[in-house]
């Protein structure tokens, strides 16, 4: 008996992950992608010995899917340090405050208690205490304001919101007055308590690879165009084709439309320009006076990011925080973030800028007007569309909507048996 062809038109994460999870039903898949690589916003480039992720990206170990399903060990996954250090420029003196995991580094965090309110730091134990009693479906069905208007209900303090939960949470979702979703917002923190932030050996692109090495790169045609006409034709560099089902995991113009963008710059340093493996955030960040949201320096997690005696340090700028000052382009960019960059740390000047990249279509939309969940329901005649566009912005959004849209497969070939 023949077996059912499902072509799948994106190899982006939901794409892959949609194929895999269709061959593991004994389903046969051909994955068409338009440019020339795997990975969607997954992707790394190599330049001059350094790994360049497009965008900073990490991947969480919190997730459920990523606690069950990937093997961090094989992807040679080295971890950040839980916690962050907060750095402010107090009258041209530069103030650095490490913020520590209370439940991993209980002495550690001891020494926040001199540079942040005591309050905070037991509203923040307790929140992590009541979201690690809930699963990620009660998450996604509670309450669903903006993140901002959720963090002053539980009494944080301006201070504290504005020095390190903002900074860390806009890099995160790529909007700087945390107009997130209460949900989102509980679900990355909830993950982030439960695991860590981690690099791949290889870059972030090595997740995505491995997974089209498990499918079978022949299975994959890259730089082919595709659309699809109804949920049993498609057009394949312009020609029409029949198929069992057709699955879309990519977002159409109305979602990319929407969609948030950032901007990242990654820098060459001496390997001993700055120090250990936190997230630094930008204590002073403030929307419509300066940029950077925060720094990492990767190549401190994995050395593999950098050749010997260099450090790779990337610097994040939220899409608004950008707009907000009329940065319109890659010179003006670098121009604000060195100048920015020279009042947080000492000998800036001589360091070499690699690339910036400019990520316009980086992160759906996840605010509380959106329709922010962890499950995707079809119309019965529509074409299966998946990717975190469908979910909510994240590796775990996208993995859980191509599970949805293999369920949705294996269903309609049944019916038509």
């Amino acid at each position: 008996m023949t077996k059912p062809t499902v072509h799948v038109i994106g190899a982006g994460i939901s794409g892959l992950r949609c194929a895999e999870t269709l061959l593991e039903n004994d389903i046969d898949v051909r994955i068409i992608e338009a440019t020339d690589s795997i990975g969607g916003r997954m992707k790394t480039t190599r330049k001059d010995g350094f790994l360049l992720d497009h965008g900073f990206h990490v991947m969480q170990t919190g997730y459920p899917h990523s606690k069950s399903e990937i093997d961090f060990k094989a992807l040679g996954a080295k971890r950040f340090t839980p916690g962050a250090i907060i750095i402010r420029s107090n009258g041209g003196r530069i103030q650095q405050h490490v913020l520590s995991d209370p439940f991993r580094k209980p002495i550690s965090s001891l020494s926040a208690l001199f540079s942040q309110k005591w309050s905070d730091l037991i509203r923040i134990a307790k929140l992590r205490i009541s979201l690690g009693r809930k699963d990620v479906d009660q998450i996604f069905e509670g309450d669903d304001g903006t993140t901002e208007a959720f963090l002053r209900r539980e009494g944080f303090s301006e201070s504290f919101i504005d020095g390190f939960l903002r900074p860390l949470f806009s890099g995160i979702f790529l909007e700087s007055k945390l107009e997130t979703s209460e949900r989102m917002f509980k679900f990355v923190f909830a993950s982030m308590a439960r695991g860590d932030m981690v690099l791949p050996r290889d870059g972030i692109q090595a997740y995505p690879n491995m997974i089209a090495d498990r499918i079978g790169r022949h299975r994959i045609e890259l730089s082919t165009t595709a659309s699809a006409i109804d949920p049993n034709r498609l057009t394949l560099n312009g020609e029409e084709v029949r198929t069992d089902q057709v699955v879309v995991a990519h977002a159409g113009k109305q979602h990319m439309n929407q969609m948030k963008s950032v901007w990242t710059l990654y820098l060459s340093a001496p390997d001993s320009s700055i120090k250990g493996s936190y997230i630094l955030l930008n204590g002073d960040y403030e929307l419509g006076r300066n940029t950077i949201a925060h720094i990492a320096v990767p190549s401190n997690v994995q050395t593999t990011y950098s050749p010997e005696g260099r450090s790779l340090v990337a610097l994040t700028i939220v899409g608004d925080a950008s707009s907000a000052l009329g940065l319109d382009s890659v010179e003006a960019i670098e121009k604000q973030a060195r100048s920015e960059l020279t009042a947080l740390f000492d000998g800036t000047e001589g360091w070499e800028t690699l690339e910036i990249f400019h990520t316009k279509n980086a992160l759906p939309p996840n605010d509380h007007r959106s329709d922010t969940s962890n499950k995707t329901s079809f119309e019965e005649k529509e074409v299966i569309t998946c990717g975190d566009h469908m979910t909510h912005g994240s590796l775990e959004g996208a993995i859980r909507s191509a599970d949805h849209a293999v369920n949705e497969v294996i269903r309609r070939l049944e019916l038509n048996k």
